[in-house]
């Protein structure tokens, strides 16, 4: 009986693993999808000077080292957090996206009015 029990075990886990693995390239195009694709665009709209652009360069560089350090530690961030925390952090940060969105329209219908 033991050993059906470590059977199944090992089963489980190695579906868990297949299951990680496949879904592991569809983050890909969450972090360079695009909403990320078009606060760059409109980002480097709004820095016109040379010493803006080289911000927003280093901006992007320090968002990829931060993502890279997410996904490094990504298991401790979840154990830490739990499942409140996740709860929180995903409402925390739709919260900051929808305020991203309002403030690309609100841009966008104020350089529609002006023009």
């Amino acid at each position: 009986r033991q050993e059906r029990h470590e059977k199944s075990a090992q089963r489980a886990i190695t579906k868990d693993m297949i299951r990680n693995i496949a879904a592991f390239p569809l983050a890909i195009p969450l972090i360079a999808g695009p909403g990320a694709i078009s606060a760059t665009v409109l980002l480097s709209g709004s820095f016109s000077t040379t010493f803006g652009r080289i911000a927003l360069v280093l901006i992007i560089l320090v968002t990829t080292v931060l993502t890279y350090l997410v996904f490094v530690l990504a298991e401790r961030v979840d154990n830490f957090l739990g499942e409140t925390g996740r709860s929180i952090l995903t409402r925390l940060l739709g919260v900051i996206l929808a305020a991203l969105a309002v403030q690309f329209v609100a841009d966008g219908v104020k350089a529609l009015v002006a023009a």
